[in-house]
Parts: C-alpha cells; sequence; structure tokens
C-alpha cells in the first residue's frame, strides 16, 4: 500500500500510511462552541485558544493520527478584513502549537483552502497573485514546524496545482484534496470534468497524497473512489461530510455509509463539516476491521 513518507518535526521520520484516521471538522465544532456568525476560525487562535485546542484535542482522543492546522483561511483575501496581515506568522506559530499540544503522537498538517479569488469561486487572478497568496503562509507554517501541508476544498485545478508548487517549494509532503460538485448521480469537477484526471493532474505535479474533502457520503462518492483507486498510485484521502446543522447524519450512520469506500481500498479517511469526535469513533472502528480483512486476506 502506498504512503507518505518524510521528516517531520526536529528531524523526526513520519509516514502517513493506512490504515489512517484524520481529524474532523474545526468551523462547525467552533460555531458549535459560540464563535459568532460571520467570523473566521482563525480570529480564535488569540482570543479563544483554549477552545481550538478543545476540538484538537477531542478528535485526537477519538483515534485521529492527523491533525489539520485552523489555518484554513490563511491564503485568503477575506482573513485580511478580520485579521491585521501583520499577525499572519504569528497566527500560523500558534496554530501549529494548539494542534501539537493535543497529541505528541499525531502529525500535525499545514491546512489552508482556496484563495475564493479563481472560478467559480471568484473573478480570477494571475498566477502571480494566486502563487504569493499560498507562499507567504505556507511559509509561517513551515517555519513553526508543521510535518505536512494539506490543501483542502480545492475548486479549481490551476489554483490547486500553483498552491502545490508553492508547498513543495517548503520541501514538506504535500495533501491536495478537491471538494467536487454531484450531478447525476456522480461526482464531477467543474465544468463536468472528470475529477479523478484532476487527481491525476496533483499526483503528477508532485502531491504525496490526493482525494476529495467536504462531500457527501453515497453512491457518487463510491463511484469516484473506486474509479480513482483504479488510476491513482498515490493515497487516496476521503474526507466527507456528514451534514450541515439540521441534517447531520448520526456517527454509526456516518460510518457505514462509507464502507463502500473503505471496501474500494481507502485507507486515509475523516471527516469534514459536522464531523464531531463521535463521528470519528465511529469510522475509526470501521477503518480498523478493514485494516484487519486486509492482514487476514
Amino acid at each position: 500500500m502506498a504512503s507518505i513518507g518524510f521528516q517531520g518535526k526536529a528531524g523526526r521520520h513520519a509516514a502517513l500510511d493506512g490504515p489512517a484516521l484524520l481529524d474532523g471538522a474545526m468551523g462547525t465544532a467552533l460555531l458549535a462552541r459560540g464563535l459568532p456568525a460571520g467570523a473566521l476560525p482563525e480570529e480564535w487562535l488569540r482570543e479563544r485558544p483554549e477552545v481550538i485546542a478543545d476540538v484538537h484535542a477531542s478528535h485526537a482522543e477519538a483515534g485521529a493520527r492527523v491533525l489539520l492546522t485552523c489555518t484554513f483561511n490563511c491564503a485568503a483575501p477575506r482573513l485580511e478584513a478580520r485579521v491585521d496581515p501583520a499577525r499572519l506568522e504569528a497566527l500560523c506559530h500558534w496554530a501549529e502549537r494548539l494542534a501539537r499540544s493535543a497529541s505528541p503522537d499525531a502529525l500535525v498538517a499545514g491546512a489552508l483552502g482556496p484563495t475564493g479569488l479563481a472560478p467559480p469561486l471568484g473573478p480570477g487572478a494571475s498566477r502571480a497573485e494566486l502563487t504569493a497568496r499560498y507562499a507567504r503562509p505556507l511559509a509561517a507554517l513551515a517555519g513553526a514546524g508543521v510535518d505536512l501541508v494539506w490543501l483542502e476544498s480545492q475548486h479549481h485545478l490551476g489554483e490547486a496545482l500553483l498552491a502545490l508548487a508553492a508547498a513543495r517549494a517548503t520541501g514538506l509532503p504535500a495533501v491536495v484534496t478537491f471538494t467536487f460538485e454531484e450531478r447525476g448521480g456522480r461526482l464531477v469537477a467543474p465544468g463536468g470534468r472528470d475529477p479523478v484526471a484532476w487527481l491525476a493532474a496533483v499526483q503528477a505535479g508532485g502531491a504525496a497524497a490526493t482525494g476529495v474533502n467536504c462531500v457527501l457520503p453515497g453512491p457518487a462518492l463510491d463511484l469516484l473512489a473506486a474509479e480513482a483507486a483504479a488510476r491513482i498510485r498515490i493515497p487516496l484521502v476521503v474526507k466527507p461530510s456528514p451534514g450541515l446543522p439540521g441534517a447531520v447524519l448520526e456517527p454509526e450512520p456516518f460510518a457505514r455509509a462509507l464502507g463502500p469506500v473503505l471496501a474500494a481500498g481507502v485507507r486515509v479517511v475523516g471527516g469534514c463539516c459536522g464531523a464531531g469526535a463521535a463521528h470519528l469513533g465511529a469510522l475509526g472502528v470501521a477503518l480498523g476491521r478493514a485494516a484487519w480483512r486486509d492482514q487476514a486476506g
């Protein structure tokens, strides 16, 4: 089975192999703990760090081996309207410290979402601007000591490839995950394009692993997992959402819904929006069973 091997913090050798349970959602967890509507999670890195630390700890206690830093918006212009840009490096360092303190054994991934500038989220931006948007927080996260980089919720292949190149320039392994839309019973990239071709493109660009996040479990995800397993050589990542407030799958049904994904051979899984510690616990049991079948078979 493919693995991600690298030198972690302070030269510590680490490898992300399957089975690997990822963490759950940070944003929806903070909203449930009182983050005001319209505020960004990064604002609480300084104002309420103990709450962010509590979310990380709950995920680690549920078995998560990889914790994503609370830095999703650090490449996006919207952060500048809420946080002084001069504090970006400090934010990244605080975020790494909070995740690191949650578990001595977990890997800390420096997480960045899209800038919101590239279509379909925004009007577009130059290659130079997009690269610069990622380069600064990536340098800060690398300087803080993250073990790897996690580029998630990507919607534009060109932006994802630029972000990946900037991430690889730090010397750290980089994971790239996309959020695809469901159409006609399938997950598709914008414009109806083949999503597995996008996964293959970041594989060719040097990604250490690739996959999807913030998609719903179900037949469309099952089909993508099966098709990607046949075409992608690097580890596949699946981090779906059990749903938004008011329509969240309970932990056990969420884990059962991912049975076909695990049957397709995916061994790096976690939860996105709406996924808490209980979801991870149930998913961890299912992942453990799949790993046991791997060894027995």
